[in-house]
């Protein structure tokens, strides 16, 4: 295969959907097929990682100086193709640096180049060598673009759990957070922004806390965290819904084995939708009833009451309607979880995605 430069702004150890994304895609390769070129502050330079900064705020256009230095890093490394999964700016630099390249769109991404440059998107998409999308959904964002189909390629993100379940480990959890038993957990993973919608949930359980022992967990981080706890702290509930932000990928077994249902009620706007949605796959193959937002590429892989229950768009009085049926109903709770978990062994491996990303670099 062709020596790879990943470009991008996120990547293992950051915790994010499109750097697991990219990671998972990469992480089967030889160390010498691939070198990684990031700006994120989370990663690292060692190995085949190189961290620089991509972006300057005082130059016009602000990738000018990472250009050069690119330029540089291709010529020394024999760099013969880029795979990048943010179109603008970094779309802009592969196109100006003159190798063949790959562009992997998600879903807001996509959206949003196309809103805000649009004549500069369709040049860098008609350009490039091949685009892989997450989902099939993603790619009908693009279908009015009329690229050549044999040049799009869809690569869900996949699932590869392979980390150690400690008693011990949980239980102290449990008793960290006072869980007791037959009190109902609920959780959430994902970045802390509107569109994912723990507020929504938040709302739902200040409904629904006179009539039912409930606790909520929310692992994630962002910039919406201190909307969700000033709401947490007008519905008094400091001690039953709690924010974890730095939780370890090898750490998250303990949350979802914590877990009554898995509830992402993720909303949808114009430009912004959910792609994909990698920890419901995440719930399912914990067994986890599921309930989510109707919304992008999540209904290729949940369908309406045959293996989770969808709520409509910011939909509160169905999304508590929703909650409480399963935690009153576990017979249909665990019909859906079943179902879940049997729809979650369709999707390929890492390796097997890997090797589908392989024979499109070949």
């Amino acid at each position: 295969m062709k020596k790879t430069l990943v470009l991008t702004h996120e990547y293992y150890p950051f915790k994010g959907g499109v750097a697991r994304y990219v990671y998972n895609l990469f992480k089967n390769f030889d160390n010498k097929d691939y070198l990684v070129v990031t700006d994120h502050p989370d990663v690292r330079t060692e190995n085949n990682i190189i961290n620089i900064k991509l972006r300057h705020t005082f130059i016009w256009p602000s990738w000018l100086l990472a250009y050069f230095k690119l330029k540089k890093i291709i010529k020394k490394n024999n760099v013969e193709i880029i795979f990048t999964p943010n179109i603008l700016p970094l779309g802009t630099m592969a196109y100006f640096l003159g190798l063949p390249y790959i562009v992997s769109l998600h879903g807001l991404d996509i959206n949003l180049a196309l809103k805000n440059k649009g004549w500069l998107t369709k040049l860098i998409l008609s350009k490039a060598h091949s685009i892989v999308t997450n989902t099939k959904n993603t790619a009908k964002l693009i279908a009015h673009l009329n690229l050549p189909s044999k040049k799009i390629f869809v690569i869900y993100p996949s699932l590869d759990w392979g980390y150690k379940f400690y008693q011990d480990k949980f239980v102290k959890l449990q008793q960290t957070l006072g869980i007791r038993e037959g009190e109902k957990v609920l959780l959430t993973v994902g970045r802390l922004n509107r569109r994912k919608g723990q507020d929504l949930v938040i709302r739902a359980i200040a409904r629904l806390k006179r009539e039912m022992d409930i606790k909520y967990l929310i692992v994630g981080q962002g910039d919406f965290e201190i909307e969700l706890r000033q709401l947490i702290n007008e519905n008094d509930l400091e001690a039953n819904v709690f924010i974890f932000k730095d939780v370890e990928d090898i750490d998250l077994i303990y949350y979802y084995k914590m877990a009554d249902i898995f509830v992402l009620p993720n909303r949808e706007t114009s430009v912004d939708i959910e792609g994909f949605g990698i920890v419901f796959l995440e719930a399912a193959s914990f067994k986890l009833p599921i309930i989510a937002g109707a919304s992008g590429g999540v209904t290729e892989i949940l369908s309406n009451r045959e293996n989770a229950l969808l709520v409509k768009n910011g939909d509160l009085d169905q999304l508590t309607d929703h909650i409480k049926h399963l935690l009153k109903n576990k017979v249909d709770a665990d019909k859906l979880a079943a179902k879940a978990y049997a729809k979650a062994q369709e999707f390929s491996s890492a390796k097997e995605q890997s090797n589908i990303l392989k024979n499109i670099l070949a």
